[in-house]
């Protein structure tokens, strides 16, 4: 079973990205490759975002950043992002908030979401004092597998540092049993919001 886990950021796109585009070439290299690597031989693969939804539609489109992309309905931000790199490869969305999805039956799965937005005084939240620390202990999870620690996220002060991604986070760190293999292939806190992309290998948890 692969997880990999993307950014959300709407730059990652080129064509919002405009002149700024190459300054995030690295991520969005990175976020491609492992999006690649999840679905190789994936016999199912699901997108899990922060919120809520659910739908296996392929057609979308993002509204909002001076321009359309996409072609179809509009979808949350984190969905859009999924599906540009998805590249029309089919795969089920469902929301951190929807307790009653089953992700477990997908042999591939996507995590969407962001670190902190609060790193530093330009960031889009300004700065926040515990906005690095969150990070680190995030990062530090990816980076060595630990699926407890995704767990064990505390929610509220993700909100605070305005983190996107810990809904999302923790819910695949509560449904992993065991970590394989975990690398960070990439990290970027150009605009003060931390991006990142991780790949792991594992098990799901079996059922109590």
């Amino acid at each position: 079973m692969r997880i990999a886990f993307l950014p959300i950021t709407p730059l990652i796109i080129p064509e919002i990205a405009g002149g700024a585009a190459a300054e995030l070439d690295h991520l969005r290299d990175a976020a491609r490759e492992a999006t690649d690597w999840v679905c190789t031989d994936a016999r199912s693969v699901g997108v899990l975002v922060p919120g809520t939804a659910t739908t296996s539609d392929e057609q979308w489109s993002l509204h909002g950043y001076g321009l359309t992309v996409g072609h179809g309905p509009p979808v949350p931000l984190a969905v859009a992002v999924a599906r540009w790199l998805l590249d029309g490869r089919p795969a089920d969305v469902h929301g951190a908030d929807d307790a009653g999805a089953d992700l477990t039956g997908h042999d591939g799965l996507l995590v969407m979401g962001d670190g902190s937005a609060a790193r530093t005084d330009k960031a889009p939240g300004h700065f926040h004092p515990g906005a690095i620390d969150f990070d680190t202990h995030v990062v530090a999870a990816m980076r060595t597998g630990d699926a407890p620690a995704l767990a064990g996220l505390d929610l509220s002060k993700g909100e605070e540092v305005l983190a996107a991604g810990a809904p999302a986070w923790q819910r695949a760190g509560r449904m992993v049993g065991k970590v394989s293999s975990s690398v960070v292939d990439a990290q970027e806190d150009r605009y003060g919001v931390l991006y990142f992309v991780a790949r792991w290998t594992v098990a799901w948890a079996v059922p109590a």
